[in-house]
């Protein structure tokens, strides 16, 4: 893209068991915990080390209606971050994906991008994952209480539902990145290769509006065997601020017709600039790989860092 400076300017079946399982893996920050979705007390936080230590927090607040899924950073040094979710899911004999090992989180499917729907990517090879579960993934806004690095779980308000507010006495509240409805990669190479001057009004609007304004860029380029589906926020993300939501919501569409669970694994890999060959893990059990649209994206940053 070329601009001359880069603006930085979310029936009969038995009741179902559900958990959500959040990880951060292979990259300069290590987050991780397993818990039922009513239960927010099991967690742990490993770090690794690179050029600068990035403190990140992943916030994964679940009421039971809104899932909230958002990263702050909470450091001082200005990171660049992305986020993979991965799905488990059983319904009486039957594993939805073959491959999938219920403790083995490395063989659950991950949700790609390349599908006409967003939040339905219907991946696994035995069953449709949002047959049954429906994402909302709008890339909402909301006010956050900041944490401290490593998982974040919010306590429930009086009314059962995850409290919204910002609970650290802060005279101006934290709030997320305004609200901007994700774009996919896809969109961001098609304007990326454009002469800015050359380009269209709408087009110069979607780009200012969307990729300098702050957005989550979903990777439909990317495949599981390719390391997954990964989003991409797409401005870097300044000390004590926060993206908006890439999940706000995960609903219920109809029973299993059987006992079942459902798992969500959420990997966020947060980095500084002189770390992102971390995120291209070719040889390592993790896989994790940068594709050409997501290399694309590095050197802007790079580029107008």
């Amino acid at each position: 893209m070329k601009k001359a400076k880069f603006a930085y300017s979310r029936k009969n079946g038995r009741k179902p068991v559900v958990f959500v399982v959040a990880a951060v893996v292979c990259a300069a920050v290590m987050l991780g915990s397993a818990f039922a979705w009513t239960d927010f007390s099991q967690s742990r936080v490993n770090r690794f080390h690179g050029e600068v230590d990035p403190d990140v927090t992943l916030h994964d607040e679940f009421d039971g209606e809104n899932k909230d899924i958002f990263v702050e950073n909470s450091g001082f040094n200005i990171i660049y971050v992305r986020v993979r979710l991965d799905e488990y899911m059983k319904a009486g004999d039957l594993v939805f994906d073959s491959k999938a090992k219920v403790k083995d989180k490395t063989t659950w499917t991950p949700h790609t991008y390349g599908g006409a729907d967003i939040a339905d990517c219907g991946n696994a090879d035995m069953g449709k994952f949002h047959s049954y579960y429906q994402w909302n993934m709008p890339g909402s806004d909301r006010d956050y209480t900041p944490g401290t690095p490593g998982m974040v779980y919010d306590a429930l308000g009086a009314d059962g539902k995850v409290d919204r507010s910002d609970k650290s006495g802060s005279a101006t509240p934290h709030h997320t990145a305004p609200a901007n409805a994700p774009i996919k990669m896809s969109e961001f190479l098609r304007l990326e290769i454009q002469s800015y001057d050359a380009m269209s009004a709408a087009d110069k609007a979607l780009w200012d509006g969307k990729v300098l304004a702050g957005c989550w860029i979903l990777d439909d380029s990317d495949a599981a065997a390719n390391g997954g589906g990964w989003a991409y926020w797409s401005v870097p993300l300044m000390p004590d601020t926060a993206t908006n939501l890439l999940m706000d919501r995960v609903t219920l569409k109809k029973d299993a017709l059987d006992d079942w669970i459902y798992r969500i694994d959420v990997k966020l890999q947060a980095v500084t600039a002189k770390d992102f060959a971390k995120w291209h893990d070719a040889a390592s059990v993790c896989g994790y790989k940068v594709t050409a649209g997501a290399q694309k994206l590095i050197d802007m940053w790079k580029t107008s860092a």
